[in-house]
This record gives structure tokens, sequence and C-alpha cells, in this order.
């Protein structure tokens, strides 16, 4: 046993749940991270808390939101190493931009968390304001000198070797069943979507999309089933949304910025991934009539 590692398989939840405790109940980490975001000050303010999963409602959640006392925020991508969604961190961008328009924050930085190879070899990690390597928090918790801090670090660092044996998914029974049971309906009902079948599915897997023939390369249909949206994503037109708007004549839809897309939106019933399908079904096909109707659209 004492040759044996510890732990089976680390997940991205593993890392955001352990972050969210120290950055709650260690000042000296979470001024640390501060210095490291914003840059060294005279006077680094404390840190009033940390969230996790900060959904918003429109562009999609963040991992940790840190809050600190003088009223400035840093979003937080976590990744061991699973591939970037497209567009993520402009998304983070918009959910800073959105929450200090909301009075949660005065001013914001958008930071990715992960392994430096993952840093190093990933173009998406570029377009954050800042990146943070696990190693650096492994190399600051080590100096601690708690037995608590040391085995804090040697998660990270399997998680830093995790990264090097590279990525596998870790399937969630129930999230694949759900989707499995959701591919079924819209084969049968909405064969038009070309919808493919769906294989294994991690915990987070939430976004059905659908890349019929029919529509143009730049063109996706996408179900982002906990948010409540059907959006008809159009690709590097987020400077085009009021030329968009115009031609749209029904007060059904509504065209925002996704990332740097365009989305002609539909909102639709919330669908829980986790939750039993069958249950469901009413709120699945309402979801996937509006998508035929984007796909109608799209054409």
């Amino acid at each position: 046993m004492k040759d044996q590692n510890k732990f089976s398989y680390l997940t991205e939840r593993d890392i955001d749940l352990l972050l969210l405790e120290e950055f709650n109940v260690s000042q000296s980490l979470s001024q640390w991270l501060y210095c490291r975001v914003f840059g060294t000050r005279k006077e680094v303010p404390r840190c009033m808390g940390t969230w996790h999963s900060v959904t918003d409602s429109q562009f999609g959640e963040s991992d940790l939101v840190v809050l600190y006392e003088n009223c400035e925020a840093i979003l937080i991508e976590n990744k061991i190493d699973a591939p970037a969604q497209p567009e993520q961190a402009a998304r983070y961008r918009l959910r800073g931009k959105a929450g200090a328009e909301m009075g949660n924050w005065l001013a914001f930085k958008i930071c990715i968390i992960a392994p430096m190879r993952y840093l190093d070899h990933n173009s998406e990690a570029q377009l954050y304001d800042i990146g943070i390597s696990y190693e650096e928090i492994k190399e600051r918790l080590d100096l601690e000198g708690t037995a608590r801090s040391s085995y804090r670090a040697k998660v990270f660092e399997e998680a830093i070797q995790q990264n090097r044996r590279g990525y596998s998914p870790i399937a969630n029974d129930r999230v694949t069943r759900f989707w499995y049971q959701y591919w079924e309906l819209a084969s049968d009902e909405f064969p038009a979507l070309e919808m493919k079948r769906p294989g294994i599915k991690p915990a987070k897997s939430d976004w059905p999309e659908f890349r019929p023939s029919l529509l143009g390369k730049n063109l996706t249909i996408v179900h982002k089933m906990a948010q409540g949206y059907v959006d008809l994503q159009v690709s590097g037109a987020s400077e085009h949304i009021e030329e968009i708007r115009s031609q749209i004549n029904t007060s059904d839809y509504e065209v925002v910025a996704a990332g740097k897309s365009a989305a002609i939106r539909f909102n639709t019933p919330k669908v829980d991934r986790f939750d039993d399908f069958e249950i469901q079904r009413t709120k699945v096909m309402s979801a996937l009539e509006w998508a035929n109707i984007l796909l109608d659209v799209g054409k």
C-alpha cells in the first residue's frame, strides 16, 4: 500500500474544491494569488470570499470567483487536461464585464490555473489575463511546511503527472445515459438535425451540438441545457449583432453575443442532465423543436 498512488484519478472538480477551500481559509494564499494576478502592491487587500461554479444566465459558468475587499475580482478557469471549450476565455471576459455592470465588483481579471505543460501548449490559455501553473501552487504549498499543505501539494503533483499522461475523460454513467436517450429522441423525431451518436460523456457535458449538412460551416446549433437556451451560433459575427437583429422580424428570437460569435437564441425550459430523461422528455422535445426552427433560419 505504501507505494500505491493515493489517487486513482483526479477530476477538475477535485482541484476546484481544493482551491475553493484554500482561498476561503488562507489569507496568505489568496493574497499571493492577488499579487500574481494584479501585481505586487504596498497594501494587499484581504480576500472577502471565494465562490464555486458561478453561473451567468447568458455567458455560462466560471469555475471560481475570488472577491477582494477593494471590490476587485478574479474569475478562474481550472484545467487539468480537458480540451478548452470554444471561445471559453472570451466568455470569461464577458462574465467579468457583466458582473461589473451588476455591481458585483469594480474591476476584474480572468485567470487560468493549469499544469505548466497545458499553459505552454494550449492556444486558448494565452487569451486569459494571466496563467498560473499547478507547479507554482505546489511550490507555494510545500513552503508552508505543514502535514496538511504537504498533502495538498501532493494532490497538485498528481494532477501534473496526470496531465503528462494525457486527457482521458471519465464517463459519468447518468450523463452518458441521458445523452443517449436525447440522441434517440432527436434522431427519431428530428433527423434533419443530424445529431451524431454520443460516446461516453463526462459529468460536465451539457451542450448538445448540431452541425447538419444543410448549414454553412460557420453555423452551429447548440442546446445549452442547464441555461435554458437553444442557439444558432454564427462564428466570428459578434461585431455584426445589430445587422443580424435588423434581419429578424419576430420577438421569438434574441440576438446576443456568445464569445466571438453571435447567437440567435430561443429561451427554452432548463434541462438537468443528471435527472431522469423521461421526466424531462417534454422539455427536451420543446428544445429540439426550436432547434429545428433554427435550422430553417440558418438555411
